[in-house]
């Protein structure tokens, strides 16, 4: 009794594109899905993305943390 051990098979179908997953809707549904994202319901203002001041929030939480567990080992551990 051997086992198959060959990498699995990849899934070949291709990934649909819009144009074609709004064929999958009748016109008339189609056309009510358009109009809601017309609406603007689920549009988000959105600031822009910050990489520095998410490494700074970043730097300023492992520094903490660390001081943090310095204090910990100092106050619990024996001298």
């Amino acid at each position: 009794m051997s086992q198959n051990t060959s990498a699995p098979v990849a899934d070949n179908k291709p990934i649909a594109s819009s144009a074609q997953q709004s064929k999958r809707l009748y016109p008339e549904d189609q056309q009510r899905v358009d109009q809601y994202l017309k609406e603007g319901v689920n549009e988000v203002e959105r600031s822009p993305f910050k990489p520095l001041r998410l490494m700074a929030w970043l730097t300023v939480v492992i520094v903490v943390l660390g001081v943090l567990s310095r204090i910990i080992g100092y106050l619990v551990l024996p001298d």
